[in-house]
Parts: C-alpha cells; structure tokens; sequence
C-alpha cells in the first residue's frame, strides 16, 4: 500500500514536483477563505425595539406612550442576501442583540402593523448598517413598530 506524499521525486533525480491533489486542495482553501458578512467575527449588532399602541391605527393621535416590545422578533439579512439568514427575540425590555457578526452589510428589520392602510398586512421596519473591520460594536438605537388596541 503507498503513501500519500506531499512531494514526488522522478526517479533517479533530486527533482521534486509538487503532487496534484494537494496542490489543487490548497488552492481551493485558498480561493475560499474570502470573508463576506455574516458570522465568524467580534462585533456586535444591538438595538431595542418599542411598540407604540393606538386606538385606531392609522391615527397618531389615538396613540398611547411607547414601551418595550417584549418577545418580537428581530430579523437579520447579511449582505445581499434575498431572505432572513437568522432571527433573534427581543427580552423583556424589548433589547436584542446579533453576536460575532464579521465587517460587511447588515439589514435588520421587525414587522410592525401598517399606520397607512388599517387592517392591511404587516410592513417590515428596516434598517442597514455597515461594520467595519475594527468596529466592537454597533447601536442600531430604537426601532418603533405600532400596534392597534
């Protein structure tokens, strides 16, 4: 039975070549080590999220004072990506978090009820951000959604 060498020698020579196989499974490490958004990294993307109520949904002035949206979900898209590549819940406070993110594009967003048309389906409330290579953290600050009573 013969070994897998890394190098070959011709016979009767001192001349080495490189053998195929491992030649080709390096270069395809190589070629796939490309770090886009995503998981993998430091930083972190946090936010919170509150609900404002109202007693009738497409008027602003029915609304109650916002408070913390306990259990919404939170979606994440890394780069350009077309669906939802995870989802967090927001704790008691309405606060979330997506951790070890790499540097890239991010969209985060919530569904809320839509103000414009009652009765209508639910609308997303997106937000896109950029991490940079260096960046520890990023505060999205607070993303409202609404909600009729």
């Amino acid at each position: 039975m013969k070994r897998m060498q890394f190098f070959q020698m011709t016979n009767n020579s001192m001349n080495w070549r490189l053998n195929p196989a491992v030649f080709a499974l390096v270069l395809i490490a190589l070629i796939g080590c490309s770090r886009t958004a995503g998981e993998g990294g430091t930083t972190t993307i946090q936010g919170s999220v509150e609900v404002e109520k109202r007693l009738v949904i497409v008027n602003p002035a029915s609304a109650q004072a916002p408070h913390p949206a306990a259990d919404q979900d939170v979606f994440i898209i890394y780069g350009d990506r077309i669906g939802p590549d995870d989802r967090v819940r927001t704790n008691y406070d309405g606060d979330f978090a997506f951790y070890g993110m790499r540097p890239g594009d991010y969209t985060i967003y919530v569904y809320s009820e839509d103000t414009l048309n009652a009765g209508g389906p639910d609308v997303p409330i997106i937000q896109q951000l950029t991490i940079e290579k260096g960046d520890d953290e990023v505060d999205l600050g607070v993303i409202r959604i609404y909600e009729e009573i």
